[in-house]
């Protein structure tokens, strides 16, 4: 394989796990947000639910048993944390991408030597590898919907901005 392939290969790849960890930030973030409005109003209507509760009373005390097991089990989906994780690990996922456009920019018009771009490909392949693996606590679960959406993101993106196929 040519070092222009490996540069190739190692864009295409840096770039999926980008969209693919900014897709995943969208959806724990989308969940957080569910979870806190589902509390908010179970903690702030319980005012105004003694105005309703003869009427609907089983649903209204069936949506305040729901948050009351919701901020209980809330701490085992640290839903903030992993965005805070995620977030982290997708800028830097941009950054690593932005220096692999660079040497592909490089490598084709002919402004640094090939030795260097191999050195500098073979620092960022273990920085993209690093940046890539999760630990246990942060052990992320994609979608196969994930992993499709950030298929076609990634090849639209390299196709329309970076004429790369």
């Amino acid at each position: 394989m040519s070092l222009k392939e490996q540069l190739e290969t190692e864009i295409k790849d840096c770039r999926f796990h980008a969209d693919l960890m900014s897709l995943k930030v969208k959806q724990l973030r989308s969940w957080d947000t569910a979870l806190n409005v589902v509390l908010a109003i179970a903690s702030s209507g319980s005012i105004t639910s003694w105005t309703i509760w003869d009427e609907y009373a089983i649903y209204w005390g069936g949506f305040i048993a729901l948050s009351q097991l919701i901020t209980a089990i809330k701490p085992l989906f640290p839903f903030h944390k992993h965005v805070h994780t995620l977030n982290h690990r997708c800028y830097k996922q941009e950054l690593l991408f932005l220096d692999l456009i660079e040497m592909w920019q490089n490598i084709n018009d002919k402004s640094e030597g090939e030795d260097s771009i191999k050195t500098r490909l073979s620092y960022l392949t273990k920085q993209i590898n690093e940046n890539e693996f999760f630990d246990d606590d942060d052990g992320f679960e994609f979608s196969q919907k994930q992993v499709t959406k950030a298929q076609m993101m990634t090849e639209d993106i390299l196709v329309t901005k970076y004429n790369i196929k």
